[in-house]
């Protein structure tokens, strides 16, 4: 008994070598990541039976691990014999699966399974494991168009430098809820950054030239954009992918006199996706714009100064009109986001191509039923909407004016005869945006007699007013609001003036009598910007101060004053000319 000890001992001791169970777990292991990484997968695409094969492939595995284990391991040989029947088995199944799948008619040759191709894969997955140990920490994934990921540069090198001033400038512009980050050339070679909010331009850091101009470049490789190309206006778009939250950001690159300029539009497509009962219109004003709308002739003008809401307005006006059961159309150059139903037309100036004029004529000769065009560039574009069949057509024509008077008289000036541009005009809209007070931190209070007699209130009655606040207190101590990070406001909202043109308010027009435009709407109850900021004031969704920046002033908000040319045949105000082709920054 004493004898048998030690070699009993030594039998242990050899069957539990720790290299043992590691040489077994290698095809083993090399083997799962086969049928999950590719097998699997493979025939979920094409539809090859996968839960039959899964259970096929496991089954597999087990008797191969069974049979390595059953087979007695008393000598060194044995352990080697085990595992090279273990082997055999996981690569006959391996191979059973190729063969199999190759031979189905579902599978394309181009995606028959190659071995070749596995170890090229495994070698590919190996590199980049060893290569995102070597990556630096980022919090953001960029995806291109093509939907590739851009690689993260390596610790401590330059590259990784530039991709952190990078993120830094999305990181900032969507922490702060930008509808927009812009970064252009400054002073003394740097670079300037800042961030639209709620359509209110907030100063940011300032960047090195170099490092900014490095860091625009990268924004651009991301969009898959010619980064030689210093001069043009270049745009594409890119996934930014954090934790779970994914954010579509659009690159609009463009060469200035000083150097690039950058501007990142956050999700484009959900800024101008709002329903027209929701942009802030009156009760009575949105009744008005119904009533327009159903009337499906002629031509409405859609005024808005640039950034206060224009293609917000013309997409949720458009669909009004059931785009099912009518020919709903649009004209734009550079379409923000994809409407339902609607056949999007963008207009792209190439060689000897149509200008935009010609373009908008050979949409109308179409036959649609209601067409949304989103520039009028020239007066010529005008002039081929008034020849427009308008017993058939609504025409929706987007303007960049700041009221309806100046909308119509930049319409009526465009199309050089009175006559044409006021037979077709059967209504038009203006809007400017007005910033909402954050309801975290907004202050109430009571306004002086001097402040209600400036916004055309009666004096002697109380009211209750609110304005920024900005802080509130956390354990009784002022800390800056969480809601809207200090700045007082969140969101926007729209204020509006819409007025259906029928034959009384063309005789005006025409008669250039303006003034009595005006009384006419006051006539039909139908309210003024300034008349709906001042409601708005009322409710608590604004401020004093934002009602001044938005309309320009508070002195006599509640009774605006009337337009020039009071009397038929004076000189009307001059209106603006036409909006420049290409704009900057898209207009939303």
């Amino acid at each position: 008994m004493t004898m048998q000890t030690p070699t009993l001992l030594g039998e242990g001791l050899f069957l539990v070598s720790f290299w043992k169970p590691l040489i077994l777990f290698v095809p083993l292991v090399g083997w799962l990541w086969v049928i999950s990484r590719i097998y699997d997968k493979h025939a979920a695409r094409f539809h090859l039976a996968r839960t039959t094969w899964n259970a096929i492939h496991l089954s597999i595995g087990l008797i191969a691990l069974l049979a390595a284990l059953a087979i007695p391991m008393k000598s060194e040989a044995a352990f080697w014999i085990g595992l090279g029947v273990m082997i055999a088995l996981l690569a006959a199944d391996l191979v059973a699966y190729a063969v199999i799948a190759n031979k189905d008619e579902r599978v394309p040759e181009e995606f028959h399974i190659k071995f070749t191709t596995i170890f090229e894969r495994m070698s590919k997955a190996r590199e980049e494991k060893a290569a995102a140990k070597r990556a630096g920490k980022v919090e953001l994934v960029i995806k291109g168009p093509d939907k590739t990921a851009l690689p993260v540069p390596e610790r401590d090198t330059p590259e990784f430098e530039v991709r952190i001033i990078a993120e830094t400038l999305a990181l900032r512009g969507m922490g702060m809820r930008a509808s927009q980050t812009d970064i252009q050339p400054g002073k003394d070679g740097a670079y300037a950054v800042s961030f639209l909010v709620d359509g209110v331009r907030q100063p940011g850091e300032t960047i090195p030239g170099a490092l900014a101009v490095r860091a625009i470049d990268l924004w651009k490789s991301a969009a898959k954009l010619d980064v030689n190309d210093r001069r043009r206006k270049l745009s594409g778009d890119v996934l930014i992918e954090q934790a779970d939250t994914k954010t579509r950001t659009r690159i609009i690159a463009s060469g200035t006199q000083g150097g690039m300029r950058l501007t990142m539009i956050f999700d484009p497509e959900k800024a101008v996706r709002r329903k027209a009962a929701d942009l802030g219109l009156l009760d009575n004003q949105f009744a008005e714009l119904k009533a327009i709308a159903e009337d499906r002739q002629g031509v409405v003008l859609l005024a808005a100064p640039p950034d206060m809401g224009r293609t917000t307005t013309l997409y949720s006006v458009l669909k009004l009109h059931d785009a099912y059961t009518q020919n709903v159309q649009t004209v734009e150059m550079e379409p923000q986001d994809a409407l339902e139903g609607i056949r999007q037309n963008p207009f792209t100036q190439e060689g000897e191509g149509p200008d935009y004029a010609t373009f908008v004529r050979s949409i109308l000769r179409r036959d649609p039923q209601v067409v949304g065009v989103a520039e009028m560039p020239d007066e010529q574009t005008a002039k081929e909407i008034a020849r427009a069949d308008h017993e058939r057509t609504r025409t929706y024509l987007s303007l960049r004016t700041d009221n309806i008077v100046t909308a119509i008289q930049a319409w009526v000036k465009a199309v050089g005869d009175a006559e044409a541009a006021t037979k077709c005009l059967h209504g038009a809209l203006a809007q400017k945006l007005l910033r909402k007070l954050c309801v975290n931190c907004r202050v109430a209070y009571q306004p002086s007699a001097d402040m209600l007699k400036k916004l055309g209130l009666p004096a002697d009655k109380p009211r209750q007013l609110f304005k920024k606040g900005g802080q509130v207190l956390i354990k009784n101590k002022p800390e800056v609001c969480p809601v809207c990070h200090g700045i007082g406001y969140v969101g926007q909202e729209g204020i509006f003036e819409v007025l259906k043109i029928d034959k009384p308010e063309r005789d005006l027009i025409k008669a250039g009598n303006y003034n009595g435009l005006r009384a006419e709407m006051r006539k039909r109850q139908q309210p003024s910007i300034q008349l709906a900021a001042l409601k708005k004031l009322l409710d608590g969704i604004t401020s004093v101060d934002e009602l001044s920046r938005v309309t320009g002033g508070t002195e006599g908000a509640g009774a605006p004053k009337p337009a020039a040319a009071a009397t038929p045949g004076a000189a009307a105000p001059k209106p603006p000319g036409p909006a420049p082709k290409t704009p900057a920054t898209p207009a939303r």
